[in-house]
C-alpha cells in the first residue's frame, strides 16, 4: 500500500466518513459507547452505521454485530469505546476488517509512563502495518457538523445545539476543544469541525489542519497545542492556511517546565518550553493568544469583512461616561489613537446628543438612550461613516432593564457595522446583553479593556 496515499485518504475518513462502526455501542445515550451513535442519528448522518456489541442485540433501533469481522462492508471509520486492555486486539480487528481509520477513546497509555508508552507504541505498530490511521488514544474524537458525523462522546454537544459555520477547532485536549466549541456557540458563531487528537500516537494536529483546509467553507482555524512532534508537517499545514488566506489563531500551552510536566501527564506530550513551536507559529503568520477566552472571543473579528490598518483610529461609543473613560485608557494602553472626527460628524452628533454630553470621541450617549432608542444606531452610524474612523469600540452598561430595547440596539448596531465594512468590538458586563449582540455576529467581551485589547491584537496580526 502507498503509505502517503493511505494517510491522505484516511484523514478524509476521520473528517468525512462514508460509513462508521461503533465497537462497544450502547443503548444508553449516557454511556460513552452510546453517545456517538445517538449524535450520529440525531444530527442526520447519512452514511451506513454498524453498532458492534458482545450480544449482537439491536442498539438504538439499529441492528448490531458481534464483531467487526461480521460487518457487510469495510467501514471508513471505527469508533473504539473499549477498555485500554482490549484496545490492541480491536485495532488489529480494524485492520482485518479493512477500516481506513479508527478513533480510540481509551486513556491509560503514554500519559501513564514507560509501560503506557510501550503499549501505545504497540497500537501504532499494529495500525501502521495495516495502513490504518489511528486517532488517539485518550481523545474525545471528532465532529463534522456539516454532515452530522459527530464521532464523539462529548456531553457539550447536548448542551449547546450545533450550528454549522466557518470555524474549525483543532485541539490536543478534548476539554479545550469542547469548551472552545461551547464558547463559540455561546457567542453566536457556527462551527464546522471540532477535532481533538489526545495522545497523538499517529494523527496529529497538523494532519487535521491540512484536512479541514480541504473544506472551502472553513475560513478560520483555532488551535490548541501542547507539543508539535513534527514541526515540518505543522509548518506545511500552516503554510497552506496562509496561502489560502485562512487565519489561524493558536494557544500554545506547556511553555514552562511545570506546564511541560503536566502536559506529559495529560497527553504524554513533551511541551513547548524550548520556543521552537512559538517561532514556527509566528513565522507562518499565526496569532498567538494567551487564553481560551481570547482564542474564542476574537473569532468574530476574523470572520467580519473589515480589515483595519496596523494602528486603527478608534471611535468609542457608550451610554456610560465611565465606560468612555475606561475605553480611552484601553486605547492608550494598546497604542491606538482616538479618531479625530470631522466637523460634519461633530455637527451630526451635536444634533443628536444633549448639551451635557460634551465629548465627541469618546461619544457619551448618557441616559438619553433610555428616552430615544434610535440614538444608538444614529450615533454609531455617524462615527462609522467618518473617514477618520477606522474601527468602533462600543460598550453598553445597565441597559437590560425596562425601557431599553436591547434586541433593537443589537440589530441596528450590527447593521450599521456591517454596512460600514469596518471592524467593531462590543463590551458589556451583562451576559444577556453580550448574547444579544453576539447573535448578530459582533465580537463581544466582558470589559472595555478586553475588547480594545482584542481589536489591537487583531489589527497588528493582519498587518
Amino acid at each position: 500500500m502507498n503509505t502517503v496515499l493511505a494517510r491522505e485518504r484516511t484523514i478524509e475518513s476521520l473528517l468525512r466518513p462514508r460509513s462508521i462502526a461503533v465497537v462497544g455501542a450502547s443503548d444508553s445515550i449516557l454511556k460513552i459507547g452510546g453517545r456517538p451513535l445517538h449524535y450520529l442519528l440525531r444530527h442526520g448522518y447519512g452514511g451506513a452505521l454498524y453498532p458492534v456489541t458482545q450480544r449482537g442485540e439491536p442498539v438504538q433501533g439499529l441492528r448490531s454485530y458481534t464483531s467487526l469481522d461480521e460487518l457487510p462492508q469495510a467501514p471508513d471509520c471505527v469508533i473504539l469505546s473499549v477498555p485500554a486492555t482490549a484496545a490492541l486486539a480491536q485495532v488489529e480487528a480494524c485492520v482485518r476488517a479493512g477500516a481506513r481509520s479508527a478513533i480510540l477513546f481509551s486513556s491509560g497509555f503514554a500519559e501513564m509512563g514507560p509501560q503506557g508508552r510501550l503499549a501505545q507504541a504497540d497500537l501504532l505498530a499494529a495500525a501502521a502495518e495495516g495502513g490504518l490511521r489511528l486517532l488517539g488514544p485518550n481523545t474525545i474524537g471528532t465532529a463534522n457538523f456539516g454532515t452530522g458525523a459527530v464521532l464523539s462522546f462529548a456531553s457539550i454537544y447536548q448542551d449547546f445545539a450545533p450550528q454549522d459555520g466557518p470555524v474549525a477547532v483543532v485541539a490536543q485536549s478534548g476539554a479545550v476543544g469542547a469548551s472552545a466549541y461551547a464558547m463559540l456557540r455561546d457567542n453566536g458563531l457556527g462551527v464546522r469541525y471540532v477535532c481533538t487528537t489526545g495522545n497523538q500516537a499517529d494523527v496529529e494536529v497538523s494532519d487535521f489542519v491540512q484536512g479541514v483546509l480541504d473544506d472551502p467553507t472553513v475560513s478560520l482555524v483555532l488551535l490548541y497545542l501542547e507539543e508539535a512532534r513534527d514541526l515540518g508537517a505543522l509548518e506545511a499545514a500552516l503554510g497552506l492556511a496562509r496561502s489560502r488566506g485562512v487565519p489561524v489563531l493558536a494557544l500554545a500551552a506547556a511553555r514552562s517546565a511545570s506546564g511541560a510536566r503536566m502536559a506529559h501527564c495529560h497527553t504524554g506530550s513533551e511541551g513547548t518550553s524550548d520556543g521552537r513551536l512559538a517561532r514556527t507559529l509566528e513565522a507562518q503568520g499565526c496569532r498567538l493568544v494567551a487564553s481560551l477566552p481570547e482564542l474564542t472571543a476574537s473569532a468574530a473579528l476574523y470572520l467580519a469583512a473589515g480589515r483595519p490598518p496596523r494602528l486603527p483610529r478608534v471611535a468609542i461609543v457608550s451610554n456610560s461616561g465611565a465606560s468612555c473613560v475606561m475605553g480611552a485608557d484601553a486605547c492608550d494602553a494598546q497604542g491606538l489613537a482616538l479618531a479625530q472626527v470631522s466637523p460634519s460628524t461633530i455637527s451630526e452628533l451635536d444634533a443628536l446628543l444633549p448639551p451635557f454630553s460634551r465629548s465627541r470621541n469618546p461619544v457619551d450617549l448618557t441616559a438619553m438612550l433610555l428616552a430615544d432608542a434610535a440614538l444608538l444606531e444614529r450615533s454609531v452610524s455617524a462615527v462609522l461613516h467618518d473617514p477618520n474612523c477606522d474601527a468602533l469600540a462600543l460598550s453598553l452598561l445597565a441597559v437590560a432593564g425596562t425601557g431599553y430595547d436591547v434586541p433593537r440596539f443589537a440589530a441596528e448596531t450590527a447593521a450599521a457595522v456591517h454596512a460600514s465594512g469596518k471592524p467593531a468590538v462590543f463590551s458589556s458586563p451583562d451576559g444577556r446583553i453580550r448574547q444579544a449582540f453576539a447573535g448578530h455576529g459582533l465580537a463581544v467581551f466582558a470589559s472595555e479593556t478586553d475588547a480594545v485589547a482584542a481589536l489591537g491584537a487583531y489589527a497588528r496580526h493582519h498587518a
